[in-house]
């Protein structure tokens, strides 16, 4: 437990830092739910991976990154086929 300072500061545990991965320089959105502050943690952007990059407010981290990527090419493959069909399709109108 800890106390609200003089400006308004609160210390995160160290704990509960190490559990959700917060570091210096990390952002720190608030919002408040039902009565309660909430808070969430936003990494700073960087080019070391993705994890900045896609990381979204509120949302839980990616965890399975084989799903995302199964998603993505299924996503990818059902474009690549509605425009080979309407390839196909206009050819066997100037058949016609």
């Amino acid at each position: 437990m800890n106390k609200v300072g003089e400006r308004y500061q609160i210390v995160i545990d160290r704990k509960v830092r190490r559990e959700l991965g917060i570091r210096p320089g990390d952002l720190a959105v608030q919002r408040i739910e039902d009565g309660r502050l909430v808070v969430d943690f936003i990494p700073p952007k960087h080019h070391n991976s993705l994890y900045g990059l896609l990381r979204k407010p509120g949302r839980k981290p990616i965890t399975d990154w084989q799903a995302v990527k199964d998603r993505a090419w299924a996503l990818r493959t059902a474009e690549i086929a509605e425009v080979l069909a309407a390839d196909t399709d206009r050819h066997r109108e100037d058949r016609s």
